[in-house]
């Protein structure tokens, strides 16, 4: 009896002392992916998060999300500030613990981004200093700056360009919008952009693009912390690095920046020239929305009928009012990704 008391005894000794690691033998969680969410995201916005396996199934009712290493209660949240944060879920499925893999999202205020708008053509020999105007406030305005060159009457003119200039009009060329409807004038003075690039947005813009097979795909995510009535979204791809001649007739005058360059100016590089309007030029009416709702529109394009350099193709997404105003606008290069700020 009293060796069976000794073996006991040095039984609970080294099996239960309080030193001993047990980690290595506890279940650990398998990482998997599927955690859905954007970037991006406006203060005040309702966040919703899923997650979807591998195989379509949705374990989002199955799953418990931590915010900042904080489990949430549901699948939403919101922020009142601005700020970066972590997100990951954690589920449980045929008694195995998941954990997916953490992503990161910022809560951010939108960018304003004006949309300088150059009515050309490559026989408009006044033109060339509203290209030049532009380079210079880009140089200046860099992150606030959309531009679209809209040609017409010579190779680079798109068919619609007719139905925008007269819904736009009257004007002629050398013209300059901001905005879609406030005249930049000659001298193309930079400083009459200042308040406008200063003011706030309302309106959150990113742009996706990408090939799948021979579509060229553009997504395009829009959320405003104001309601849209009867506003468009006009959605086009331009093309730098377009060679042409170009008519120059301030060659003789040497105030000019263009002096002694030509006439024409010889393999003139054409820039942010109009090639396709993936909506109607004036734009795609949007359903009304409500203040921070989510929406997302993709276009599609068979690359295969184009000629197209996508090495020098951009993604332009406008939001206009009910009387052609811009209210904000995106650019991308295709292929890179071009979050809300």
């Amino acid at each position: 009896m009293k060796s069976k008391i000794i073996l006991i005894f040095f039984l609970i000794l080294f099996t239960c002392s309080d030193k001993e690691d047990f980690s290595a033998f506890l279940s650990q969680p398998e990482i998997s992916t599927g955690l859905n969410l954007e970037p991006s995201y406006l203060i005040g916005q309702i966040i919703d998060f899923s997650v979807i396996g591998d195989n379509g199934e949705d374990y989002t009712d199955i799953s418990t999300f931590f915010i900042d290493q904080q489990e949430i209660t549901g699948t939403q949240i919101s922020h009142n500030s601005l700020g970066s944060h972590q997100v990951f879920a954690e589920y449980t499925l045929e008694g195995q613990l998941y954990n997916t893999v953490p992503k990161n999202y910022s809560v951010v205020e939108p960018v304003n981004k004006l949309l300088l708008e150059d009515f050309t053509g490559t026989w408009c020999g006044y033109c060339p200093p509203v290209k030049h105007a532009i380079n210079t406030a880009m140089e200046m305005y860099s992150q606030n700056l959309t531009v679209v060159a809209t040609h017409q009457n010579d190779e680079y003119a798109i068919s619609e360009e007719q139905e925008l200039t007269s819904s736009l009009g009257p004007f002629g060329l050398p013209e300059a919008r901001v905005n879609r409807l406030i005249e930049w004038n000659d001298p193309y003075d930079i400083s009459e952009l200042d308040a406008l690039i200063s003011s706030q947005n309302p309106v959150a813009i990113s742009i996706e693009s990408f090939l799948d097979n021979d579509n060229l795909v553009s997504r395009i995510r829009f959320v405003s912390k104001e309601s849209l009535v009867d506003h468009k979204i006009a959605v086009y791809l331009t093309e730098d690095n377009l060679i042409a001649d170009q008519a120059n007739y301030l060659n003789y005058d040497e105030d000019s920046y263009f002096y002694d360059m030509g006439n024409p100016i010889l393999n003139y590089s054409h820039d942010d020239v109009l090639r396709y309007s993936f909506t109607n030029i004036l734009g795609n009416s949007i359903s009304n929305t409500e203040p921070l709702s989510e929406n997302v529109i993709t276009f599609d394009l068979d690359i295969l009928q184009s000629n197209f350099n996508l090495d020098n193709i951009n993604i332009i997404a406008i939001i206009v009012d009910s009387d052609n105003m811009a209210i904000n606008s995106q650019s991308a290069k295709f292929g890179i990704f071009q979050d809300f700020n």
